[in-house]
């Protein structure tokens, strides 16, 4: 029989994201499992650091940091329940790259992503994160639609 004891959730903030986050929420509930809520924060590209101070660099990444804890921090007051325990993780780098990682390092037994990409020219020209995700994932992944 399968059992659930922990979901991951890639989120970017989006309403796909709040859907996918609901929907794990649900299945956490029907299993009591746990939720690692996890955001991808793109790596900083390089040339534009070296024409800011460091001091500059360093409050830029206190300041996006600061923000990404408390979009997490809303996403969770918005749709978790009292007995579901979601722990949140932060990660740098390519977000289908690093939610793979996930998977293995929290030893995750299912994948909650929505089905989305933010634009249609990331789609084009990288291909869709969730597509690569389900592609290489060794755990079981559910897709949420729009």
């Amino acid at each position: 029989m399968f059992n659930v004891k922990k979901i991951l959730v890639p989120t970017d903030f989006s309403e796909a994201s709040d859907k996918a986050l609901k929907k794990a929420v649900d299945i956490a509930e029907a299993f009591n499992a746990e939720i690692i809520l996890l955001h991808v924060k793109m790596m900083d590209v390089a040339i534009i650091e070296q024409y800011l101070s460091e001091e500059l660099i360093k409050e830029l990444n206190e300041a996006t940091m600061k923000d990404i804890n408390e979009k997490l921090n809303t996403q969770i007051s918005k749709y978790s329940k009292p007995n579901i325990k979601i722990t949140t993780a932060i990660k740098e780098g390519v977000s289908y790259n690093e939610i793979l990682k996930a998977e293995i390092e929290y030893d995750i037994d299912l994948v909650v992503i929505a089905s989305h990409s933010k634009t249609i020219f990331e789609d084009i020209l990288f291909g869709s994160t969730t597509e690569k995700v389900v592609r290489r994932s060794k755990k079981s992944v559910l897709v949420v639609r729009d």
